[in-house]
């Protein structure tokens, strides 16, 4: 456990995160120029933030998401592909889940985007994103 930084457990590392970067931007049809020119940088240097060569920054990730409209927290916590075979398995599964296990389905996913909620504000305190800028 990182005993500097209590979040940090929750995160990816830097090259997931530019995974994450790349995948939301491809899903979004942009062009690496049109975010690099968004982002005020150069194509060149733009790619390196996704092949996880720079360090990425909080501001890096708000600009990205205002741009691509997504929310920050996904390109922090979870990988794209991921949360698309999710669901796209659950179309496949509903006939074989009752009543019940669609119910808990439900309440997981809430409890989940009110954890997300929470992490955002989190992140976008003044006195933790500091730290999650530090290493």
């Amino acid at each position: 456990m990182n005993d500097g930084n209590p979040f940090q457990d929750q995160l990816l590392d830097n090259h997931s995160i530019g995974q994450n970067l790349m995948a939301f931007r491809k899903l979004r049809n942009l062009k690496a120029l049109e975010v690099a020119d968004h982002l005020g940088m150069s194509e060149g240097n733009y790619t390196k933030y996704e092949r996880g060569e720079n360090k990425i920054t909080t501001e890096i990730i708000k600009q990205f998401s205002q741009f691509v409209k997504v929310n920050p927290i996904h390109i922090l916590t979870i990988e794209p592909g991921h949360i698309i075979d999710f669901f796209y398995g659950l179309e496949k599964r509903k006939d074989m889940m009752d009543k019940n296990q669609i119910e808990s389905l439900i309440l997981i996913l809430k409890e989940l985007k009110e954890s997300n909620d929470s992490l955002k504000a989190m992140l976008t305190d003044p006195l933790v994103s500091p730290l999650i800028n530090q290493s």
